[in-house]
C-alpha cells in the first residue's frame, strides 16, 4: 500500500483517494468467464495547478496514445473530445479563483479499460465542471451538449418526458456522461435518486410504465429479493419505504453541502432551481445512444454506504446468483474478496467496504445483467481512520457515481 498524504491529486474514484477500482460483470447461466474492468482516473504531475486544475491533462493524453498504439482496438475519441469541450470551464485562472473561494474542484474525467474475449476496450466518464454551478449541473447544461454532436433521439426524448413529468424523476439529478471509446458508441446518461424505496426503483427502471416486456415481472421481483437479501431487510419491509433511512445509510465521503449560488447577476444565465441538495441515494444511468425507442436503464446499489460486513453482503449475493443458476464462479468470488481482505491486512469476515456497488439491468429478453464493483485499497491503513476530508489535496471532491447527490 501507499502513503495517501503524498500523492498530488486525491482522485474520488474511492473515499480514501485512491484512483482504481476493479469490477466484474457476471456471466449468464452457462455464457462464459466474467467480464473483467479497471475503472481508474489518470492523474498527471501537475494536476490541481493552474496548468492541469480540473486533472484532465493525463487522461487527454492517454486516450489519443491509445486511438495511436492499440489499433485492433479501434478507439473513437470523437464522442469524449465533445464532452470535453463543452462541459466545462476552460479558463484555468477562473478555476483557480473559484476554487479559492471554496468551489469544488476535483476530478473530472474517469476512464475504464474493459477486458473481453474479443480484445480490450476502453470507456470514459465525464462529470462536467462549470463556474456558476456549486451544486448539481442541471439537465439543461447536459442536453445542450449532447444536442450539439447527436440529434433527437426516442430513448432522449422518453428520458427528457420521465425527468418532467414523473415524481421521482422530478427528484433525479445528473452527475456525469459515459462513452464507449470506439465506433457505435452507448451514450449513458447517470444520475442519482436520492429515494431508495423499492417503488422508486420500479418507477425509475420502467420510466413509469414506459418499458414494458414479458420478462419484466418476474424480474423486478428478483431484483427486490436481492436488495432485501444483500440489505439484510426484514420479509415484510415495505416496498414504499425506504432501506437508506431504515438502515441509516451514509456515504463514506462525508462532503459537507456546496456553497450557496453566486448572485444572479454575477452568473447571467444560470438556472436558480438547479439542485444543491445531498443525499446518499441509488444511482442509475439511461442509456440513450441512437437506433433504440426506448433507454436501457441500469440501477446501482451502493453496498458501502450501508455499513455491512463484506462476508454478509458476499454470502446473500452468492447465494442469490446461485439461486437464479449463475453460481459457476461463486467460490472464485469469495476467494477474490478474501485475497483482497488480506492485502487490507484483515480477514473477510472482518472486512467493511471491498465490495463498493451491485449493479444490474433488466434486459428486453429476460436475462439480467449484473456487475459487482470492488475497492481497489491502494493506501495505507494508518491513513483509513481519517475523516475523508482530512488529507492533503489540491482541491475538494464532488460526486462519486451519485451516490451523493
Amino acid at each position: 500500500m501507499t502513503d495517501s498524504s503524498r500523492v498530488n491529486w486525491k482522485s474520488l474514484v474511492q473515499p480514501d483517494g485512491t484512483p482504481i477500482e476493479y469490477s466484474w460483470k457476471w456471466p449468464q447461466a452457462g455464457a462464459g468467464a466474467p467480464e473483467i474492468r479497471y475503472d481508474f482516473e489518470p492523474i498527471g504531475a501537475q494536476a490541481g495547478t493552474e496548468w492541469d486544475p480540473l486533472c484532465q491533462l493525463a487522461a487527454k493524453e492517454l486516450m489519443g496514445r491509445l486511438a495511436m498504439n492499440i489499433t485492433e482496438a479501434r478507439v473513437d475519441n470523437t464522442w469524449f473530445y465533445h464532452f470535453m469541450s463543452t462541459l466545462f470551464e476552460h479558463d484555468s485562472t477562473k478555476l483557480m479563483a473559484a476554487a479559492a473561494r471554496g468551489e469544488h474542484i476535483s476530478s473530472t474525467v474517469l476512464m475504464a479499460a474493459e477486458f473481453l474475449p474479443r480484445g480490450v476496450s476502453f470507456k470514459s466518464y465525464i462529470q462536467p465542471r462549470l463556474l456558476g454551478y456549486p451544486g448539481v449541473t442541471p439537465v439543461s447544461v447536459y442536453e445542450s451538449s449532447i444536442a450539439g454532436i447527436e440529434s433527437s433521439t426516442p430513448a432522449r426524448t422518453a428520458v427528457h418526458d420521465f425527468l418532467r413529468t414523473s415524481e421521482e424523476g422530478k427528484l433525479m439529478c445528473p452527475f456525469s456522461v459515459g462513452v464507449d471509446n470506439r465506433p457505435g458508441s452507448r451514450l449513458k446518461w447517470y444520475f442519482n435518486s436520492p429515494h431508495t424505496s423499492f417503488a422508486s426503483v420500479r418507477s425509475i427502471l420502467t420510466l413509469d410504465g414506459r418499458i414494458q416486456s414479458p420478462h419484466l415481472e418476474g424480474q423486478l421481483r428478483d431484483l427486490e429479493e436481492l436488495i432485501r437479501s444483500v440489505l439484510g431487510l426484514p420479509d415484510d419491509f415495505p416496498e414504499t419505504e425506504h432501506p437508506a433511512v431504515f438502515l441509516g445509510a451514509k456515504s463514506p465521503y462525508n462532503l459537507p453541502p456546496p456553497p450557496p449560488p453566486p448572485p444572479a447577476q454575477d452568473s447571467p444565465g444560470v438556472d436558480a432551481s438547479t439542485p444543491v441538495t445531498f443525499a446518499p441515494g441509488y444511482p442509475y444511468y439511461f442509456d440513450v445512444a441512437p437506433g433504440q425507442d426506448l433507454p436501457g436503464v441500469k440501477w446501482s446499489l451502493p453496498v458501502r454506504n450501508y455499513n455491512i460486513g463484506d462476508l454478509q453482503v458476499a454470502k446473500a449475493f452468492t447465494a442469490w446468483m446461485e439461486k437464479q443458476g449463475r453460481g459457476a464462479y461463486c467460490k472464485r468470488y469469495m476467494s477474490l474478496l478474501a485475497r483482497l481482505a488480506a492485502t487490507k491486512g484483515t480477514t473477510l469476515e472482518e472486512s467493511k467496504g471491498l465490495q463498493e456497488f451491485i449493479s444490474v439491468m433488466l434486459k428486453p429478453n429476460g436475462e439480467i445483467d449484473v456487475t459487482t464493483y470492488l475497492a481497489a485499497l491502494a493506501f495505507s491503513e494508518a491513513e483509513e481512520g481519517k475523516p475523508a476530508g482530512s488529507l492533503p489535496s489540491p482541491g475538494r471532491r464532488t460526486r462519486r457515481r451519485g451516490s451523493d447527490c
